[in-house]
Parts: structure tokens; C-alpha cells; sequence
């Protein structure tokens, strides 16, 4: 099999495990964007939509103010966009108690159920995927993959 970074110029080639790590990142976010991408335009949503209301079920409700940077979009824009939501049901913007200034953007039951459907959309093809491995496999790349889970979340994002 060809590696998807065969055709990119680098200072150093990259050695079996980076080449493996980068063939995956390339097809497991293909495969993530379609499902989304999919989702999104069945449901009438933007990919900017969908992408908001996924990190606030993953990491809760979030501060309108912060979502033209988390978005890196205006803060004009941002602003359309969540009242986009608003009026779709999607999400709800709450003022913080003792801090009127502050309003936070959480999602509704509608917008969970909307969320939990682009997942189990994804799942689908994670589980086809975890199925075609042998059960010592499995075992294996859980472990590995826990790992570099673990240490890829220690990283910087600079």
C-alpha cells in the first residue's frame, strides 16, 4: 500500500510508526468529514454548526464571546451563527448567575439528540472497523491506541 505522505516533501523521511500514524490520521479524518459532512447537509446544518455543537457536548456550554475565536470567525458571525441555532431549537444562550454580561451557549435536548445522531453515524463505521479485527487484535490496538490517546492529549496545540 502506498503511504499518503509518499507524495509530500520533507526535510527527514518519516520512519514505519510516523508513516503508519499519518496514513491513519488521513483516513480516519476523511472518513470523520464525510460522516459529518453527510449528516450535516441532512439535517440542514452547516459543518460550522455541527462542529460548535460538537464541542459543547463534549465540553460543555461555552461563552458566546468565545465562540468567534473557538470558530475563528467574527464575532459578527459567531453571533449569527448561534442565533442561527437558537431558532432552530438547537441551542439555548443562558445569562451566567451573579454575571449578566456573560451568556452561555449550552445545547438543547434537541441539539443533544442531534449531536448523538452524528455519532452513532460515525460509530458505524468504527465498529465495521473494530469487528474486521481479530479479538487479540482488538485487544492490541485498544491498548495502543489508549496510549497514544493519553499522550496526545498531554500535547501542546501551539
Amino acid at each position: 500500500m502506498e503511504s499518503c505522505q509518499d507524495n509530500v516533501h520533507s526535510e527527514k523521511p518519516l520512519n514505519l510508526l510516523e508513516s503508519a500514524i499519518m496514513d491513519w490520521t488521513a483516513v480516519f479524518v476523511r472518513l470523520w468529514m464525510h460522516d459529518i459532512n453527510n449528516f450535516t447537509r441532512a439535517n440542514d446544518l452547516s459543518f460550522g454548526q455541527m462542529n460548535l455543537m460538537l464541542h459543547i457536548h463534549y465540553r460543555g456550554p461555552c461563552e458566546v464571546s468565545g465562540v468567534s475565536e473557538l470558530m475563528q470567525m467574527t464575532p459578527a458571525g459567531a453571533s449569527q451563527m448561534v442565533e442561527r441555532l437558537v431558532q432552530q431549537g438547537l441551542v439555548t444562550r443562558k445569562e451566567v448567575p451573579g454575571d449578566r454580561r456573560v451568556r452561555l451557549v449550552q445545547l438543547t435536548d434537541q441539539g443533544d439528540r442531534m449531536v448523538l445522531a452524528c455519532i452513532q453515524a460515525h460509530r458505524r463505521w468504527v465498529k465495521d472497523l473494530a469487528d474486521s479485527l481479530e479479538p487479540d487484535q482488538r485487544e492490541s490496538a485498544a491498548t495502543l491506541l489508549a496510549r497514544m490517546t493519553e499522550i496526545a492529549c498531554q500535547m501542546s496545540l501551539l
